[in-house]
């Protein structure tokens, strides 16, 4: 489904049977080049996700199991966050979380 909003980007990522998706504004995170490999860090602390290119303070909006996968949907002030996979996530709804992001090429 493509985003409708001007400028928002969706990037998305699989590892091992986890995928991600993470919704960014061009304006603040610019695209990375299609081959670009990124690294996502969810924590509980600032500092450490301070440490990545792109830190965002969020909260977790739904933690549910559909069929036979969980998904956890992290907003961070609108921009959304979804993880995907097989295994329960161990975050709490309205939990604060940092969501941290790092590019290489």
């Amino acid at each position: 489904m493509a985003i409708k909003v001007p400028k928002v980007y969706r990037l998305k990522g699989t590892c091992n049977d986890v995928e991600v998706e993470v919704e960014f504004h061009e304006d603040v995170v610019e695209a990375p080049k299609k081959d670009s490999k990124f690294v996502v860090e969810i924590t509980s602390s600032k500092d450490e996700c301070l440490k990545h290119y792109f830190c965002a303070q969020g909260y977790v909006v739904s933690n549910t199991r559909l069929g036979d996968a969980y998904r956890v949907v992290i907003s961070l002030h609108g921009f959304l966050a979804v993880i995907k996979g097989k295994q329960k996530v161990d975050l709490n709804v309205m939990e604060q979380v940092y969501l941290g992001v790092s590019f290489s090429r």
